[in-house]
């Protein structure tokens, strides 16, 4: 097996991976921006681990019926969560550990008066409508990343080494700094890649560039153009009256019953990214549901705007906030007369199904493993998804 990896193909610095830093600043070494039409910084990762490296250690499933689209039974897709969330040493913020606006947020959306439902279920693994205590790929403060557990020598040696140790072994090479620009066909099936060290022939290629880069390897094939869809977030921001603690950028969401996910970010973004404008602490409203629908070209990257019917769930969405904001609960945190809507909706970062599955997997040779494959929108971030859909999708083609 060759993994070709357009970044750095050294492992994870730990000083990068603390969870009360997102290493996506101008300049960060590990990350790859692509430009979109629209003038908005999309952001992912570069090296080993991938986007991994640089995100917020968001780890959430989807709700159960989310993956009614996929072509695995529950029960398959449920336990290949859990060994996943077991290798990626997975667990949810207990409530010491929760900070300052987390704590106010779950004070507030814990009433039952409010929700219309009981307190969050915190025990299950699955997020339902309701307060969603945040799953976090973490360990001693850190992102565990997709490198950290699968790139170790026991891992390695369980994957690639024979039952009978006299016996040869494929192996594993892994080569940094190589980008890929080009897939090779013959006849009507993928032969190998174009890099930027030369051709290497395989009889088999699987892309793990993410939406946007396997996408683009995609295009000659697949084009001219190819869909792309993205949460829309519109941000509710507010000044402190005190000094908050935030241990994670996001330990604790609700979900509506309209498909909203209501996002308590633990600080200012200045706080998490070096180099960012301080801007007041911020509570996100994204629209999970179909989410917006872009399209990637030769020319780029557009991720597209919410039709009118998903920015009324997101001002329905911004109301609730502008209500939580001036509650009791909240009353000691936030200072009066501070709270602004950002007038741009925004976007969550969560660029999914330009090549959903089964369509890329028709070209002969050829697997997606990434969020280009997903085939519909998830209630929850595709980080946790996307590498169990890899998994399942490595399963039966190992």
């Amino acid at each position: 097996v060759l993994l070709l990896d357009a970044g750095s193909d050294a492992m994870p610095d730990p000083s990068q991976t603390r969870l009360t830093h997102l290493p996506i600043e101008p300049g960060a070494p590990r990350v790859r921006r692509y430009p979109e039409s629209r003038g908005r910084d999309v952001v992912r990762g570069a090296g080993l681990g991938g986007s991994s490296v640089v995100n917020g250690g968001y780890f959430l499933r989807g709700h159960r019926d989310d993956y009614a689209t996929w072509p695995w039974p529950i029960d398959r897709i449920e336990a290949e969560f859990a060994s996943l969330e077991q290798v990626m040493s997975v667990s949810a913020f207990a409530d010491d550990e929760l900070g300052t606006v987390a704590t106010a947020f779950e004070a507030y959306w814990g009433r039952a008066a409010v929700t219309g439902r009981s307190p969050r279920a915190e025990d299950s693994a699955w997020p339902t409508v309701g307060l969603n205590r945040v799953r976090s790929n973490r360990r001693d403060g850190r992102r565990v990343t997709a490198a950290d557990a699968f790139l170790t020598e026991a891992f390695l040696t369980e994957t690639f080494l024979a039952a009978d140790p006299a016996a040869p072994r494929p192996g594993l090479r892994v080569v940094g700094d190589c980008p890929v620009d080009e897939l090779l066909v013959a006849g009507g099936r993928v032969t190998g890649v174009h890099t930027a060290l030369g051709r290497v022939d395989a009889p088999a290629v699987v892309l793990a560039a993410g939406a946007l880069g396997s996408a683009a390897l995609l295009l000659p094939f697949l084009g001219p153009d190819l869909p792309v869809h993205e949460h829309a977030e519109r941000l509710v921001r507010f000044a402190a009256r005190r000094p908050v603690e935030a241990p994670a950028l996001l330990q604790t969401v609700l979900h509506t019953a309209d498909a909203l996910e209501i996002r308590c970010y633990g600080d200012d973004f200045a706080a998490f990214i070096n180099g960012v404008p301080a801007s007041g602490i911020a509570v996100g409203v994204a629209d999970m549901g179909a989410g917006t629908r872009g399209s990637i070209t030769s020319a780029g990257v557009d991720l597209g705007v919410p039709d009118a019917e998903s920015l009324r769930r997101i001002d329905g969405g911004v109301d609730l906030v502008r209500e939580m904001l001036h509650a009791p609960e909240l009353a000691d945190l936030v200072v009066s007369g501070s709270v602004r809507v950002d007038e741009n909706v925004g976007m969550s970062s969560h660029a999914w199904g330009t090549v959903p599955l089964g369509l890329g997997r028709d070209i002969d040779g050829l697997h997606v493993l990434d969020g280009a494959a997903l085939p519909g929108p998830l209630r929850s971030g595709p980080h946790a998804s996307v590498m169990a859909m890899a998994g399942l999708i490595a399963a039966e083609i190992s």
